[in-house]
């Protein structure tokens, strides 16, 4: 029990010194690289790492890139269409957008019947900063893609959107609802 006990312990504390410190990925032997949930876990935090390098750059804190690239496909939604998709709390997502208003990078309007819900719009600083983003992610996708063909990049794509499914239909099993 305590050998087991202190190599969580031990993979939680390489994890967390990699995400928080390191820029090289410890790949230790006990840990199978071959899990869904590892994979996803360095495939995440590569690309975080790189789009944050770059709009850290840029003045913008984690979380408003992708508010940003969203509202460039849908400006006007409200603040909770924005945590649906980008799968925020509804109280980050305020607070984001409270200091994306602050920047000029987003625009606040009540357009909708219902006066208590609030439309946001970029501003153009905002457009210019979402398309900049835009072009950061690109350059993450390209980087990943590197020696992929489109066909496997398109098996890919139908796998990874099958997991998505099954991920969430078993959210719905564990939890009773669907949270997104």
């Amino acid at each position: 029990m305590t050998f087991l006990y202190s190599l969580t312990n031990l993979k939680a504390r390489i994890i967390m010194a990699y995400s928080l410190n390191s820029n090289y990925l410890w790949r230790i032997e006990f840990m199978n690289e071959r899990k869904l949930h590892y994979l996803l876990l360095v495939a995440f935090s590569l690309s975080n790492k790189m789009i944050i390098e770059q709009t850290n750059r840029e003045k913008l804190m984690p979380g408003q890139p992708k508010i940003l690239e969203f509202l460039l496909g849908h400006d006007g939604c409200t603040q909770k269409e924005i945590a649906k998709a980008c799968i925020l709390d509804k109280s980050t997502v305020t607070s984001l957008i409270t200091r994306m208003l602050l920047c000029g990078l987003v625009r606040k309007d009540s357009d909708l019947p219902d006066r208590r819900t609030n439309c946001i719009y970029l501003t153009e600083e905002g457009r210019n900063m979402a398309e900049r983003v835009r072009e950061i992610c690109d350059v993450v996708d390209d980087t990943g893609w590197r020696g992929i063909s489109k066909e496997e990049r398109d098996d890919f794509c139908r796998i990874f959107e099958k997991i998505i499914q099954n991920l969430e239909e078993g959210e719905e099993k564990s939890y009773g609802t669907k949270t997104s």
